[in-house]
């Protein structure tokens, strides 16, 4: 399922997902046969500028979530120079990455315990100290959810300098506890 935060601008969510009659019929008409081992879902999304609408139908390969269809519904063509313009790369890339924060999210939560936000974190026991990780992966995000830099803020709570914090969150994310950074952005 897409919602509006996995669509660029000036795209919005329609629908996501689409009715299961409606989605079933367009799986027909591709020829395709969708069971609960191959779980989809068609969404509808919708251009506020041009009023263009499309369905997209989202499934999963080795990859992750990837597209796996596209249907233009309406009287009008597509030409191929909007077709190269359909911000489709773009979706499923950020369907992708809030899918890997939800499940590392979970991960860390699990791992955390029930006291994640209690107390001081301290320091970790070792490099494999997992317990510790999910706590400061917990907080790391609850931390970036309100600020642009989360490591510099995060260190001044726990009274440790940032680069601590930046080694610390480095390989939570080697453990799988908090999704892949952004490229080029140092906190």
């Amino acid at each position: 399922m897409i919602t509006d935060r996995d669509l660029p601008q000036p795209w919005r969510v329609v629908a996501s997902p689409i009715d299961q009659d409606s989605a079933t019929q367009l799986d027909a008409v591709a020829g395709l046969k969708t069971g609960i081992e191959d779980p989809v879902s068609w969404d509808l999304i919708e251009n506020v500028e041009t009023r263009r609408r499309l369905m997209l139908r989202m499934g999963f390969d080795d990859t992750g979530v990837v597209i796996t269809g596209v249907y233009v519904p309406g009287p009008d063509a597509l030409g191929i120079g909007e077709l190269r313009n359909l911000p489709l790369a773009a979706i499923e890339t950020a369907v992708r990455s809030r899918k890997a924060h939800a499940k590392t999210t979970i991960s860390a939560a699990v791992m955390a315990g029930p006291d994640a936000h209690e107390g001081p974190l301290g320091n970790p026991s070792g490099p494999d100290d997992s317990r510790f990780y999910a706590r400061l992966a917990l907080r790391y995000l609850k931390v970036a959810a309100s600020s642009p830099r989360p490591a510099t803020d995060l260190a001044r709570a726990e009274g440790v300098t940032p680069r601590t914090v930046q080694r610390w969150t480095a390989r939570a994310r080697e453990l799988g506890l908090l999704p892949p950074g952004r490229p080029g952005r140092s906190s």
